[in-house]
């Protein structure tokens, strides 16, 4: 008696039994492998603004123009070791006048240096007797005053006198006697040496303003007889 085929239990579709699933060539699929898809980079930012490197051209330029105008006067006025006026002027020991000679004029410190002998001037001062440095710069409007030994004035000659005006100062230590400036021949300190030779500090910032009492300022010298 031929076997019956067996009916598959109600609810399950023949499909689905192992052996007809493996016989009809059903069974689970293989997996599809999905190949990754490369994501594009994302642009990179530039370093540097074009705002900022339009701000910063401008700045450079700006900044290039102005030390182009102020670099000179500032590289003029920074402090160097000043030589000449504004600074110490050496006078050797042969530059300077003997007691009671003709001044001497000084160009590299702007100054006329004058010997003194001691005792009352003839304009009535005291001195001890010395050098003494008067600067050329006339108090009045700054002309230069130059000695006039040829110059008649009071009774004598010899004076220094400005040609700007006529102010007149004294041979012995550019004491003010006429004319419109408002005090004597303004005076420089001065360094004595132990060879004889002098050192005048030179300079606005050194000037003593001038005074009747510019001939009692000056410096004796070693080695020098003062009647």
């Amino acid at each position: 008696m031929e076997e019956e085929e067996k009916t598959p239990e109600l609810g399950v579709a023949p499909e689905a039994t192992g052996t007809v699933a493996q016989r009809r060539g059903l069974g689970p699929r293989p997996q599809e492998v999905t190949t990754p898809v490369a994501t594009p980079a994302a642009p990179r930012k530039p370093l540097v603004s074009r705002r900022v490197f339009v701000l910063g051209g401008f700045w450079s330029a700006l900044g290039l123009a102005l030390l182009g105008i102020f670099g000179p006067q500032l590289d003029f006025l920074y402090p160097r070791k000043v030589r000449g006026f504004g600074g110490p002027v050496p006078v050797s020991k042969e530059n300077i006048p003997e007691p009671g000679g003709e001044p001497v004029r000084i160009f590299e410190g702007r100054f006329w240096l004058v010997h003194l002998q001691p005792g009352i001037t003839p304009n009535g001062e005291e001195t001890q007797g010395g050098v003494l440095a008067l600067w050329w710069k006339c108090p009045h409007l700054g002309c230069t005053v130059p000695w006039r030994p040829d110059f008649s004035f009071l009774g004598r000659k010899g004076w220094f006198r400005c040609p700007c005006h006529g102010s007149t100062y004294t041979r012995e230590g550019g004491v003010l006697v006429f004319g419109p400036a408002p005090r004597s021949l303004d005076t420089f300190p001065i360094e004595v040496r132990e060879d004889g030779s002098i050192v005048v500090l030179t300079g606005p910032d050194k000037a003593k303003l001038g005074g009747k009492d510019n001939p009692s300022r000056a410096v004796r010298l070693p080695g020098v007889q003062y009647g």
